[in-house]
């Protein structure tokens, strides 16, 4: 019987289809090491985020002919490695989608309407009055800047444009602009950052994205305007992120991805008061975890059966 490694438990719609296929083995722990340990013995890898696979761990498991990522992004997996000892990599674009954009939209609408800041004022504090300091804001009408115009980040710019009426400002170099009509393009982030009163994160962790959204680009952002980030960590100067938001120069941020994850509790971020955060959860609703889960597994008992799995990465 093939061993079919999971990084992680999975949603037990998922696990219902491989548990009787396979011999399943979830690891003793979520940490790298018991992972790498656990892989050595893999024909196929269930990945989700809380590890990588690394070139180590390829080279250390001869039988592994599959790595299946549970959602989208392949950024923990060594894809040199993988295609080097012809360990197919899979993944699944638009499995949480709907999930991810419906996330950052609600961020979004919790920084303008100071959600977090009312709810601890009348829960803990007792603080009726602050219902008239005036501390939220519309978000109709305002400019909304998309970074990378995906399917996620344009499924958000459609629920901000129709729903609330913003004016949306994209910045993505490799979409069809003619796709897109009522939108604005920006040919760079600098324009996108100083015009923007909202600003939304959709692109990829890749060697050319890391750091992109830099201390220039943060420190020229309207000292109204909020940033909401649920795509990765490493896209942006998060060092940087952190003096904007002591210094109050923007009004807020919202963060579900972490440059370390889980981040320490002694991470600055996390004392700021005017960021909310989450343990990147956009994408693990009840019914994203669903799809990811059992169309993970799919993959793999597709490839096992009859050679071909569903979705290839990198393979229309």
């Amino acid at each position: 019987m093939k061993t079919i490694v999971l990084s992680q438990a999975i949603h037990p719609a998922g696990h219902e289809l491989i548990k009787d296929k396979f011999n399943v083995v979830v690891p003793a722990d979520l940490s790298q090491e018991a992972f790498q340990k656990a892989a050595s013995q893999a024909d196929a890898i269930i990945l989700r985020t809380n590890v990588k696979v690394t070139k180590e761990i390829i080279e250390s498991a001869p039988n592994l002919k599959i790595i299946s990522r549970t959602g989208a992004g392949v950024d923990n997996i060594d894809l040199e490695a993988a295609d080097a000892h012809n360990v197919l990599v899979c993944n699944l674009p638009g499995a949480n989608n709907v999930s991810v954009a419906e996330h950052a939209v609600s961020m979004m609408t919790a920084l303008a309407k100071q959600l977090p800041l009312l709810d601890k004022s009348v829960r803990n504090e007792g603080q009726w009055q602050l219902r008239n300091r005036n501390y939220p804001v519309e978000m109709n009408g305002k400019t909304l800047g998309v970074v990378g115009l995906g399917a996620i980040g344009a499924l958000v710019a459609g629920i901000c444009a129709n729903g609330y009426d913003m004016q949306v400002l994209a910045y993505d170099p490799f979409v069809d602009q003619s796709r897109f009509s009522g939108y604005a393009f920006s040919d760079t982030l600098a324009e996108l950052f100083a015009k923007s009163d909202f600003i939304t994160l959709h692109c990829p962790s890749l060697p050319q994205t890391k750091g992109m959204i830099t201390r220039e680009l943060l420190f020229s952002m309207k000292p109204e305007a909020f940033l909401v980030n649920c795509s990765r960590g490493d896209v942006l100067d998060t060092k940087a992120l952190f003096d904007l938001l002591n210094e109050h120069r923007i009004a807020g941020a919202a963060l579900d991805v972490f440059e370390k994850e889980p981040p320490d509790l002694d991470d600055p971020l996390l004392s700021s008061p005017n960021v909310i955060v989450s343990p990147h959860a956009a994408a693990l609703t009840k019914e994203a975890s669903t799809r990811m889960s059992t169309e993970a597994c799919r993959q793999v008992i597709s490839y096992f059966e009859t050679g071909k799995p569903l979705h290839i990465y990198g393979k229309k």
